[in-house]
């Protein structure tokens, strides 16, 4: 959140606000009011044609129903089956009124190409009204035979049924005892019979799939190919319009009966639904962006003379705080701005000029604090070394004199032959702790073990003078000495741009006096002598790398104290 505290930021934020607030109000209106009742009224009008166009075409199956009933119901055929069966009539009499029925119910029907019918004691002699007969002799070449075979399955109720494209109303002719005689057989128009359908998928641009019992009627009609592209249609739901695929949307009705089950649907494309919706969007969208090419002189006008003159003061403050003096802006004029500039160039220079005396002074003190703490360390390891030399030269005579004093000449040029040097390598450092892990070893012989772990890539870090050996020595002398023996571990590892270094040790644990007089070196208090080492490395590391690097001694370890140091390293 700190960004929207900056100036250039709020004023940018105030100019997108006043452009944004109004299209935003604007385009919620729009979507919420207007458009969402477009969008209702449009989704109405196809919802209601559907309704009415399913209606239409319900009402032709069930006229079509209703004809293939009268012809067992309404008693012409039936009476002259059962004058038939008494021997009333002969059969030739009987075919006679037969045709003439199917002549004069089913020969003006519009929804019909042909009526037949036929006995199941002859079912070849087929009887058919007149205008019929070229159908009625395709129905017979092709599906006579399949039409046949269905009379024991229909019992009372008609079928209908699709033979090689053409579709067809099957249904028993029944006498007086409910036993069929015979069957007949109405081809169905389907262009006229789902007409009302087939005008409102016209109307809307739209494909239209029309399923009448197991007889798919698009395939007849030619309206479409069995469904929504991506869906089935008995997965959407029944009497709304639903998405069916990408830039699709789909609307399925269903109309059912005893005697048939009609599923129709609608497949239409967005361009056509909602195409007028689109365009009003897209118009209201221009006229929004029309107004960018004002919001930019504005924006441009902003960055100009406030946004830019700010950003511009901003970071020549960030420059002079990380430590380049002198810093001047180049901002003119005689506005507030520019007058703000002036003064802030000359602030700088006067400031430099001022820092410059007392910055040399202070490093001159600093380096003169840093040998002083340096030359305090030295005589403490002098004297820890010709001790030790001492002690093994009582104990073995002259054999090991040789190694001792060249492991003392690396201590003596580490503490007094560099120079002015402050700072070294590690691989310089590792020698000095080595020449001291080889006079500790002396002291306490197998009972001390040392390892050093140094990453190759490390060897190159560079840290202050003296830092390893007065961390190994206070492990020697606080942890090992005390319990006569263990371990000292040291690491060394170049990790995220900074020297890591961990010196651990084995020996006794720390009590809670030493963790009170540890937590006084840290904080750069020797306390009469006790940690002196710590300290002065605290110290020091404190003066040349500041709050940049650390130091921190952990004490609550089971078995193990362990001093952790970490070194930046600048590029």
């Amino acid at each position: 959140m700190r960004v929207f505290r900056k100036i250039r930021v709020q004023l940018t934020a105030i100019v997108l606000i006043c452009y944004l607030l109004p299209a935003v109000v604007l385009g919620l209106y729009m979507g919420g009011a207007v458009f969402k009742d477009f969008q209702a009224k449009t989704e109405s009008a196809l919802l209601a044609g559907m309704d009415y166009s399913m209606t239409l075409a319900e009402d032709n199956l069930r006229k079509l129903v209703t004809l293939s009933r009268d012809a067992t119901y309404d008693g012409e055929l039936t009476d002259a089956a059962a004058q038939r069966d008494s021997g009333a009539i002969q059969g030739s009499e009987f075919l006679r009124r037969a045709r003439s029925y199917i002549e004069r119910k089913y020969s003006r029907e519009a929804l019909l190409t042909f009526a037949a019918c036929f006995t199941l004691d002859n079912p070849d002699l087929l009887l058919v009204n007149r205008g019929g007969a070229d159908a009625a002799a395709a129905y017979q070449a092709k599906a006579h035979e399949q039409v046949k075979a269905m009379g024991e399955a229909l019992d009372t109720r008609g079928r209908f049924v699709s033979v090689d494209g053409e579709v067809y109303l099957v249904r028993n002719l029944m006498n007086l005892r409910m036993k069929p005689y015979g069957m007949l057989v109405l081809g169905i128009d389907t262009d006229a019979l789902i007409g009302p359908l087939a005008a409102l998928a016209k109307s809307w641009d739209a494909r239209l799939d029309v399923a009448l019992d197991d007889v798919a009627l698009d395939d007849v009609t030619g309206t479409g190919a069995g469904g929504p592209e991506g869906a089935r249609w008995d997965a959407l739901p029944e009497g709304e319009i639903a998405v069916a695929g990408a830039g699709q949307y789909a609307l399925m009705r269903v109309g059912a009966d005893r005697d048939y089950d009609l599923r129709a649907g609608l497949l239409l494309g967005r361009a056509r639904l909602y195409g007028e919706l689109d365009a009003f969007r897209l118009l209201l969208g221009g006229l929004i962006l029309l107004l960018a090419p004002i919001l930019l002189v504005i924006a441009w006008y902003v960055y100009r003379r406030i946004t830019r003159p700010i950003a511009i003061l901003s970071d020549a403050a960030n420059r002079i705080e990380a430590g380049e003096l002198g810093v001047t802006v180049p901002m003119q004029g005689d506005d507030e701005l520019g007058t703000l500039g002036k003064a802030f160039s000359n602030m700088s220079l006067r400031l430099r000029e001022l820092i410059d005396k007392t910055y040399k002074e202070e490093i001159a003190l600093r380096d003169a604090r840093i040998q002083a703490m340096q030359s305090r360390i030295n005589p403490h390891f002098i004297n820890n070394a010709l001790e030790t030399i001492n002690w093994q030269a009582r104990i073995e005579g002259s054999e090991s004199i040789s190694a001792m004093v060249e492991s003392l000449s690396v201590l003596l040029n580490a503490g007094m032959s560099r120079g002015d040097r402050r700072t070294l390598t590690l691989r310089e450092e590792l020698e000095t702790a080595n020449a001291y892990f080889y006079f500790v070893g002396l002291r306490f012989g197998e009972r001390l073990k040392s390892r050093i772990d140094a990453a190759p890539q490390a060897l190159e870090d560079v840290l202050p003078a003296l830092t390893l050996q007065p961390l190994i020595e206070n492990a020697v002398e606080h942890g090992i000495a005390p319990e006569g023996g263990g371990e000292i571990l040291l690491r060394c590892a170049h990790e995220d741009g900074a020297l890591r270094l961990e010196v651990a040790n084995s020996g006794r644990m720390a009590t809670a006096e030493d963790r009170r007089r540890i937590e006084a070196a840290l904080n750069g208090d020797s306390q009469g002598g006790s940690h002196l080492g710590l300290a002065n490395i605290c110290t020091r590391l404190k003066l040349i790398y500041g709050d940049r690097a650390r130091l921190r001694v952990v004490t609550d370890e089971p078995g193990w104290t362990r001093v952790f140091v970490e070194i930046p390293q600048e590029e």
